[in-house]
């Protein structure tokens, strides 16, 4: 399957200041390719993992660590004892 950096098919993205993303425990991978996107998002809803639940998913630590490098902090998870969970990231 050929992959495609998010940066690279949004055009404009000052259009944009919400993003949601639910790709299997590829999350971190699709952030990393949108770095310049991120810039201009305040909003993102992501599904999350306590655990490896996908092979070599990233845990919800890690996409707090590498999304607060773009000033966003984890707002809400509701977890319930799952393992998985979307979550609400705010730009400070």
């Amino acid at each position: 399957m050929e992959m495609v950096r998010l940066d690279e098919i949004l055009d404009d993205k000052e259009n944009y200041n919400f993003l949601t993303i639910d790709v299997q425990g590829y999350e971190l991978e699709v952030l990393k390719g949108s770095r310049e996107t991120l810039k201009n998002i305040n909003y993102i809803l992501i599904e999350v993992n306590r655990d490896e639940l996908y092979k070599n998913s990233a845990r919800v630590e890690e996409l707090d660590e590498f999304l607060g490098e773009f000033n966003f902090q984890r707002a809400e998870t509701s977890w319930e004892g799952e393992t998985w969970r979307d979550a609400f990231y705010l730009k400070r």
